[in-house]
């Protein structure tokens, strides 16, 4: 089995050429293809270059994996798990196939179904970072203390994919309302990606929520990065007088 979460990833690295200059269009090119559309926030596009690389190839575990994220990050929680299992007859060992299917019984409010499926996860010897941030998204649901460590641990483990695994860790918390600590997160995946729009879209919601007067400027990147995103235009219009207008708004 090929692990591609060994594979530098760089935003504007070049790709491999045939004779004539175009690309050479093999699991390793949809691969970096749907990082890039992930860090722009583009989960359907990330999908459909994860979809591709399954028919270069059914044995890389990350198009599996990655197939099953961008469906939950697309709704699908179902069939994500549906997914998951497929991948399961293939990588039985792999934690991280049970820890997608924690997250998305999760979002799916199946709390006593993600519980099962995460403490499979985190039970198995080769748990890795998706793992533990996996945990502690349940844990977070479940409103235990533990879920601050678990998302911790996912960082310390994250090695080369450190950069992604603080975005995520950082969506999680701004989801739970955390804003200053995602924006820590979010400081360095933006220092290691300082071309995600997806990132300071996400940096720029934060600040909007603190009161910040940099939010504006922040979304703003996020727009100039991916030009017509929705998600960052409507963010930008309600932070429009900055911070003196929410606070006197108030």
């Amino acid at each position: 089995m090929a692990r591609f979460s060994q594979l530098e990833f760089d935003e504007a690295g070049p790709e491999r050429q045939i004779t004539g200059g175009e690309p050479v269009r093999d699991a390793a090119y949809f691969y970096k293809e749907a990082i890039r559309s992930q860090l722009a926030g583009d989960f359907e596009l990330a999908l459909r270059n994860y979809s591709r690389m399954l028919e270069e190839n059914k044995t890389f575990f990350e198009a599996w994996l990655g197939q099953a994220l961008m469906l939950i990050e697309l709704g699908e929680c179902n069939e994500a798990i549906v997914w998951a299992d497929k991948a399961l007859e293939l990588f039985p060992q792999q934690p991280e196939l049970f820890a997608v299917k924690a997250i998305a019984c999760c979002r799916d409010l199946k709390m006593e179904k993600a519980v099962t499926y995460s403490d499979i996860s985190v039970n198995k010897d080769n748990t890795t970072s998706r793992v533990w941030l996996a945990r502690a998204e349940v844990m977070f649901d479940r409103k235990s203390s533990i879920s601050v460590s678990c998302l911790s641990k996912a960082v310390s483990m994250a090695g080369k994919e450190i950069g992604i695994i603080r975005l995520d860790a950082a969506r999680l918390l701004r989801q739970k309302g955390s804003y200053s600590a995602a924006i820590e997160h979010l400081n360095e995946a933006i220092r290691i990606f300082p071309k995600s729009a997806l990132a300071w879209y996400e940096l720029g919601c934060c600040q909007a929520e603190l009161g910040y007067s940099e939010a504006r400027a922040t979304l703003e990147q996020s727009l100039k990065l991916r030009p017509n995103w929705k998600k960052a235009k409507t963010a930008m219009s309600k932070c429009k007088g900055g911070f003196f207008r929410r606070l006197f708004g108030r």
